[in-house]
């Protein structure tokens, strides 16, 4: 059985397969950036490097991108958890500046870029795109960029092995053998410290 597509649902499958990936939108002007994250990105151009974003229409993030003539994209990590969460915030806190308490790279200026980002480019806005459809597009000319090693693993630091049956003077670093002295407080014989306690014989007898 053949089943008949319809010419719309051909076109979302068709570009639903396009290319995409998860990355972090980042704007600011004056006191105030925001970010959202996007999924339809592209470079458009080798030289000089120019990308392509959409942006959902009637995002806080659009004035700050036209009002500031730039704006950041972050590579979002396949483990991530920090920048999905932090912008998939409540509603009643959206007004909220969601880059508070979080780490930024210092050398992005006033642009937003967290830390946790794979990788990073900030771009000057060359071109605004107001189409008739639910997004609109902007273009940008990259002006900075950055790479994170995400892979690159703490080193451990080694423990201690301690034996079952190591003494205290194992543990502070002297030597296992114990002095060991009786109930009257003299050594207990064959121990070094009764052999330090014999007195020396001398004379002779007549």
């Amino acid at each position: 059985m053949t089943l008949e597509i319809r010419a719309d649902s051909a076109s979302k499958v068709a570009t639903a397969r396009m290319p995409a990936g998860r990355f972090l939108l980042t704007s600011a002007f004056g006191e105030a950036r925001n970010g959202m994250i996007v999924t339809q990105v592209q470079k458009c151009a080798d030289e000089p490097p120019t990308v392509t974003v959409a942006v959902r229409k009637g995002h806080a993030l659009s004035p700050l991108i036209r009002d500031s003539g730039t704006f950041a994209l972050c590579e979002i990590a396949d483990a991530d958890l920090l920048l999905s969460r932090l912008f998939q915030r409540p509603s009643d806190l959206q007004g909220d500046d969601p880059f508070l308490g979080h780490c930024l790279v210092p050398e992005t200026q006033s642009v937003p870029v967290p830390t946790a980002a794979a990788s990073w480019v900030v771009c000057e806005l060359i071109r605004h795109l107001d189409i008739e459809a639910d997004h609109e597009i902007y273009i940008g000319r990259v002006t900075q960029a950055g790479v994170h090693d995400l892979t690159e693993e703490t080193p451990k630091k080694s423990k201690r092995r301690i034996s079952a049956d190591a003494t205290p003077q194992a543990l502070n670093g002297k030597g296992s053998r114990r002095e060991r002295r009786g109930t009257d407080g003299r050594a207990e014989p064959g121990t070094k410290a009764e052999l330090q306690e014999e007195p020396t014989k001398t004379g002779s007898t007549n």
